[in-house]
């Protein structure tokens, strides 16, 4: 039996894609102790790890102005995220309350990038690399074409790499290069996707790990009406933007001016801290609005699902056939995307450029177009034959049995 140290960055699409191969992990007579914020104690306690917690506020991802979520027109902006919001303020904690134990290997979140190394170097373990996210082929924000000779990219590149070197100093470790903070490190990486679905797979080598989405029905899950679906309209649309910004009154009245007419129940997520009370006399009668929905259930009843593009989310859908409708609006989200659009399972709008018509017509697209479902089928299928938590748990278990004999 090993002990496992599992650090993820606590948010919603890193924590939930690891709890059923921390699960796993366990069941496989491994012992975890997952390091992680007080705010994901139920979740993380159910899978049977021990928790350790560090102060971090609950909201840091949707108003800290480093760690908030952004448009990345240059690799150095998510680099400096990286260093600034992640690093900075996690690594020192982790090693805080791990000082002086032992462990046999560490599994690390891959938005950590060179904090994941430091942990790993200063506890003296190898490490496994966990990717929420595609595997970055090239850096985040690298296809946008700034020129590296802009006097803003210059600056950046420079507040980034003193901040790095001021860290590299007080863990007293090596200083990386620029390319080096965000890359995948780890002796294995665990891609939370298929082969498929991957963009550029080819360029990947057999380090990474394609397991899958991580499905894990969510003990803490709300329950929904679904018989409140049956009898009204023949399909069901389910609209959710992710946990960060869903707060957005003007997209969810655009949706009801989209489809207030249309034959077709709409189930709106809006986010548990959202208040609609300044919408309330203006939900369409063919709308279900909820705080917060069983997305996993809810898919399951879907015909289409209009969305933000998150990994987790599209992943999710994607497992259970649904075709897409989506709206990126940060991060990786323009890239799952395009990845989507290219393989046909859905269609993308531009976020500043939409309107009503325009997101009416590719609804009515995806509905009545079945190559889309048939795409999204293809995709799912890959998702679901790539084994999942239970491949990823084997696979990195029998690596390290491996090794230690």
């Amino acid at each position: 039996m090993a002990r496992v140290l599992v650090v993820i960055t606590p948010a919603e699409g890193h924590v939930n894609p690891s709890l059923g191969l921390v699960k796993q992990l366990m069941d496989n007579g491994e012992e975890v102790v997952y390091v992680c914020t007080e705010e994901y104690r139920a979740r993380i306690e159910q899978t049977g790890a021990e928790l350790r917690t560090y102060p971090f506020p609950e909201d840091a991802f949707s108003h800290d102005p480093v760690l908030k979520p952004a448009e990345y027109k240059h690799p150095y902006q998510f680099v400096y995220m990286m260093v600034g919001g992640i690093i900075r303020k996690i690594v020192p904690e982790v090693l805080r309350v791990t000082e002086n134990e032992t462990f046999d290997y560490l599994i690390f979140d891959s938005l950590m990038g060179w904090g994941g190394t430091i942990i790993a170097e200063k506890l003296g373990i190898p490490a496994v690399c966990s990717i929420a996210s595609f595997a970055f082929v090239e850096p985040l924000g690298a296809d946008q074409g700034l020129d590296e000779n802009r006097k803003d990219v210059k600056e950046l590149y420079e507040a980034t790499m003193k901040l790095t070197r001021q860290l590299a100093n007080e863990f007293q470790v090596g200083t990386p290069v620029m390319d080096e903070i965000a890359r995948h490190a780890g002796r294995l990486k665990l891609v939370y996707t298929s082969r498929y679905f991957q963009p550029q797979a080819e360029k990947l080598d057999d380090s990474f790990i394609f397991a899958g989405p991580s499905i894990v029905p969510r003990q803490d899950a709300p329950s929904f009406p679904f018989e409140q679906l049956c009898g009204r309209h023949q399909q069901t649309v389910y609209i959710a933007m992710g946990t960060i910004l869903n707060k957005d009154l003007d997209f969810y009245k655009l949706c009801f001016d989209a489809f207030e007419d249309l034959p077709v129940t709409f189930v709106l997520s809006s986010g548990k801290s959202t208040d609609m009370t300044p919408l309330k006399d203006r939900i369409p009668a063919n709308f279900i609005v909820k705080p917060y929905v069983p997305q996993l259930e809810m898919l399951q009843h879907a015909d289409a699902f209009i969305t933000h593009a998150g990994m987790n989310s599209t992943s999710e859908a994607l497992y259970y056939n649904v075709p897409l409708v989506m709206i990126p609006l940060t991060s990786d989200q323009p890239l799952v995307a395009k990845r989507v659009e290219e393989l046909g399972a859905g269609i993308a709008l531009d976020k500043h450029n939409l309107t009503p018509a325009a997101l009416r017509a590719a609804l009515a697209e995806v509905l009545s177009n079945p190559a889309y479902k048939q795409q999204a089928y293809v995709i799912g299928e890959s998702l679901r034959q790539a084994g999942g938590y239970k491949r990823a748990a084997d696979a990195i278990t029998n690596y390290f049995a491996t090794i230690n004999r």
